[in-house]
């Protein structure tokens, strides 16, 4: 051991001293790898466990460092036995710790460089956009022996026609803010999944995109329905289409009568998604948005971050509950291939994807009790949360939680979980009810710097959007002062940290396990190796 390893053994040793005496033996485990003992690793781990420093305003940093430190003598010495100890002092810290110890192990177990082999993509510029109207559309069903000419209902921003029991025809409406190149990807991940020889041993129904002219891309001339107002459609009138499985607008939370899901279907449902967002994952196939995630929806057009979430940073989550309407995963498998991002090798960290992914099914999860009964909620005649505790079924939550986890970690490591999932499931279903069961955070306000960013238009529109009327609307004078305005239920006070941190660590754990368990796999394969149950190991 080093002096600064054996300086880690003194009694009392202050947070200066501490934090000095790691980064010196950070140091010599990057130049000297194979010089690092089983004590320096018992060392850092005590650091990791020592909860005196965490009062200290700058613990983190400390923490962080430590964390580093394992992980850095995992990927860089050639000893198993000494990376397998790492490996078990940062789980063991990972199980039982709470609070900046445990966000500092998680990042240092989800940074390890695990080998994502990211698809090539054959993606072609897209150039000479033919103009098509409906009725080529309904031309192209016609050579293909589907003679259904019935007008398209509109789902969202696109035109969808059933032209089979089984089967939709779906034209999808690019937005003001779309790119051609954009809107075309989703077609290239269409025909990338299908023919790029990929097996899923579950159902995903992959939709079959549609030419016109031997392109993907078409201008749509006219629309056959009333575009309802204030439709967002690009100008150019930009638009794909695919032929897709007649679930494909399905959604697994929802309680609608036509639509009834059984406990059973909707566990099926969400079970299998999560393995097919962790295979994806771990193929180099990252989906960013299961559900739109926003810390602050209202400061987008400001903030660096244009208001999404970022849960690693634990803020409050913007309109939990309206996130999950739609979600792009739903009985058809995972769907919206606009939103999948090919990762290049180990320099996207594939981490933060695979907490979104699991943040957003576990916040799915919640909604589906909520959504049994939606008028449920909000505040009362006296401004007082509702609670609707009562819509949850605490037992089968709970077994949807750990479904979700288990289900991503086999997706994503390839092997079944064979240790404990290392978090209180109890402790964490309980507080998801607490937190999603009664709407104690409804508020948002508008600053009146986001409204001199608007026109006197765009200010009415939103406005109006939020529950405004016409005469409350032309009561207030844009930029004239903070205005509260009642979109709720958040999870969370504005611009203040998540009301539900446990939700943020279940999620930071269990991909800090993906991660760790899935590089070990790579670094060290069996069964030359330890096994990883070996590396479930506590101090």
């Amino acid at each position: 051991m080093t002096n600064s390893g054996n300086a880690l053994k003194t009694k009392d040793l202050d947070f200066t001293a501490a934090y000095l005496a790691v980064c010196d033996i950070h140091e010599h485990i990057r130049t000297h790898p194979d010089s690092i003992s089983s004590e320096t690793i018992l060392a850092l781990n005590g650091v990791l466990k020592n909860s005196g420093f965490s009062c200290q305003t700058q613990s983190f940093f400390l923490y962080r460092e430590t964390a580093d430190a394992l992980a850095s003598i995992i990927v860089r010495t050639t000893s198993e036995p000494i990376a397998a100890e790492a490996v078990c002092a940062l789980k063991d810290v990972l199980g039982t710790a709470t609070g900046n110890p445990k966000k500092a192990t998680a990042s240092a177990l989800g940074s390890l460089p695990v080998l994502v082999h990211s698809p090539d993509l054959c993606e072609e510029t897209v150039e000479d956009i033919p103009r098509a109207k409906w009725q080529d559309i309904q031309d192209i069903l016609v050579e293909k022996g589907i003679t259904n000419c019935n007008a398209p209902a509109l789902i969202g921003r696109s035109l969808v026609l059933s032209i089979d029991k089984n089967r939709l025809l779906v034209v999808k409406l690019a937005s003001a803010e779309d790119s051609v190149q954009g809107i075309y990807r989703e077609v290239v991940w269409m025909k990338h999944l299908c023919s790029g020889g990929y097996s899923f041993p579950v159902r995903f129904d992959i939709p079959a995109a549609i030419e016109i002219e031997r392109s993907y891309v078409f201008r749509l001339e006219n629309i056959p329905v009333r575009m309802p107002d204030g439709t967002n459609r690009h100008p150019k009138g930009y638009a794909i289409g695919f032929v897709a499985n007649r679930d494909y607008f399905a959604y697994p939370n929802e309680h609608r009568a036509e639509r009834p899901l059984s406990k059973e279907q909707f566990k099926e449902i969400m079970f299998r998604n999560a393995w097919l967002f962790g295979k994806l994952t771990s193929i180099g196939i990252a989906h960013s948005a299961p559900i739109p995630l926003f810390h602050n929806r209202v400061q987008t057009n400001r903030r660096r971050d244009h208001g999404l979430y970022e849960w690693q940073r634990g803020g409050r989550l913007d309109r939990w509950l309206d996130c999950c309407c739609y979600p792009n995963f739903g009985p058809t498998g995972i769907r919206d291939f606009e939103h999948l991002i090919a990762l290049k090798g180990t320099g996207q960290r594939p981490y933060s994807y695979i907490g979104t992914q699991i943040l957003s099914m576990l916040l799915v999860a919640g909604s589906y009790f909520r959504n049994k009964n939606r008028a449920i909620g909000g505040l009362d005649g006296q401004g007082k949360p509702v609670d609707a505790q009562a819509l949850f079924d605490k037992p089968f939550l709970k077994e949807l939680i750990q479904g979700i986890f288990v289900g991503y970690y086999h997706g994503f490591v390839g092997t079944e979980l064979i240790e404990e999932v290392p978090l209180d499931l109890d402790e964490l279903t309980s507080r998801m009810i607490e937190e999603m069961g009664v709407d104690r955070y409804m508020e948002e306000i508008l600053r009146v710097v986001d409204q001199r960013q608007m026109s006197d238009e765009e200010f009415s529109t939103f406005l109006k959007d939020r529950g405004y009327s016409e005469s409350e609307i032309r009561g207030l004078k844009r930029g004239a002062g903070d205005i509260t305005i009642y979109t709720g239920p958040h999870l969370g006070g504005f611009n203040e940290r998540i009301s539900l941190p446990e939700i943020i660590e279940s999620v930071a754990t269990i991909s800090a396990l993906c991660i760790a368990d899935r590089y070990w796999k790579e670094r060290f394969p069996e069964p030359a190796s330890l096994p990883l149950q070996e590396l479930s190991c506590t101090n």
